[in-house]
């Protein structure tokens, strides 16, 4: 006799990613790694969409972390900084600040069950040069 335990399948659910603060119709990139990881890369699995929300189907229950860049200039990689800095719109799971720099995996964990999950990722642009400011010649009458 086979017990009924062989018999099931482990559930799996789908993850669907609801992504704030697209600005253009560049792909959307999307990197999942497991909780135990110390690094974004390797991901167990990648997708990129130019629609939300972002959907990774039969995902196994567990504990993981998201990563969310837009490719603005269309390369497929996030573009960083010589500083490390994103020069493209990121985000992660959890929405952690990027005050201190780019979270670990760890700083973005969720938990992923057996139905389907939702999770919203906030993307932070990255700031914009301050251009200088021209002196302003003085008008005739000012001193």
């Amino acid at each position: 006799m086979v017990p009924l335990l062989a018999c099931q399948s482990i559930q799996a659910g789908d993850l669907l990613t609801e992504v704030e603060g697209v600005q253009d119709q560049a792909n959307l990139y999307l990197a999942l790694v497991p909780a135990d990881q110390q690094d974004w890369l390797p991901s167990l699995r990648e997708l990129h969409s130019a629609e939300t929300p972002l959907r990774l189907s039969d995902l196994p229950p567990g504990r993981y972390a998201v990563q969310v860049f837009q490719d603005s200039n269309g390369n497929g990689q996030l573009d960083l900084s010589p500083r490390g800095i994103p020069q493209e719109p990121v985000g992660f799971s959890g929405n952690p600040s990027l005050f201190g720099g780019k979270p670990t995996p760890g700083d973005s964990l969720f938990e992923h069950g057996t139905t389907d999950s939702v999770i919203s990722v906030r993307l932070i642009h990255p700031r914009k040069k301050k251009e200088p400011v021209a002196p302003v010649a003085p008008h005739n009458g000012d001193r």
